[in-house]
């Protein structure tokens, strides 16, 4: 057990931590360099994928980027036909963005060598390392976690006919 009374207690994990997330992202890295992209897209897509709708306003929100932090790499994939903007299914002035084949075909090669990765290491640490780790990232991710989860299930409700 680790002692937080320490001030070194978790260095050790602090490191372990580093390291895996390196891993994690160098995984999709290559990919994006490849298409001229960095993590920023990665974030984009990987957010139009689990919730596709959002508006410009909520990925800002949710990425804690400024509309004019967004811009170029959002104009980028807008550009290379990767993510579209609708108007709004309930509000026409509401500009939606989805992932289109082409975005969703690069989020899925992106993930698919994270997901690789997560496979062997969950594989390795034995079934019950799964939900250790998910217990782990939840009071870690915090609010932004509960807000987020919330707003995809309003708006998958919203989209449901």
């Amino acid at each position: 057990m680790l002692d937080p009374n320490r001030p070194d207690a978790f260095d050790r994990d602090f490191t372990l931590f580093y390291f895996a997330y390196r891993a994690f992202t160098g995984a999709a890295d290559e990919a994006l360099t490849e298409h001229g992209m960095g993590r920023a897209h990665h974030r984009i897509l990987t957010f139009l994928a689990y919730s596709p709708g959002m508006s410009v306003g909520e990925l800002c929100h949710t990425l804690q980027l400024t509309k004019q932090a967004i811009n170029g790499p959002l104009r980028k994939l807008t550009e290379e036909r990767m993510v579209r903007m609708t108007p709004g299914a309930q509000d026409r002035r509401r500009k939606e963005l989805h992932l289109t084949d082409r975005g969703a075909e690069l989020e899925r090669k992106l993930h698919e060598r994270q997901r690789t990765l997560f496979a062997a290491a969950l594989e390795e640490a034995g079934p019950e390392a799964a939900e250790g780790w998910r217990a782990m990232l939840a009071p870690l991710a915090g609010r932004d976690w509960t807000a987020f989860t919330a707003s995809v299930a309003e708006r998958r409700t919203s989209q449901q006919p």
